[in-house]
């Protein structure tokens, strides 16, 4: 793995793992009126078109970490739908 690949995967590994925090919580205590629903839906499909980008151009690091990502977004959504 070539260098520029190498901080691709450190960014999106310190990116996506900072999301996890936040959507543990919401299910841990089923509390979701604070998250915005502008903002996990905007997320969300940005990280969709990241995901799709990264695709195209075969970059497995945008690859990996958006779609890692894409189900954590998926999960902000969910828990503001039940119990935001």
């Amino acid at each position: 793995m070539d260098i520029k690949e190498t901080v691709g995967f450190m960014g999106g590994l310190l990116t996506t793992i900072s999301m996890v925090p936040q959507v543990w919580r919401l299910f841990k205590y089923k509390k979701a009126q604070d998250i915005s629903m502008t903002f996990s839906v905007l997320f969300t499909v940005g990280i969709g078109f990241w995901l799709i980008y990264g695709i195209l151009y075969s970059l497995m690091s945008v690859i990996v970490w958006n779609s890692l990502a894409l189900v954590l977004g998926y999960g902000m959504i969910h828990a503001k739908i039940k119990w935001g």
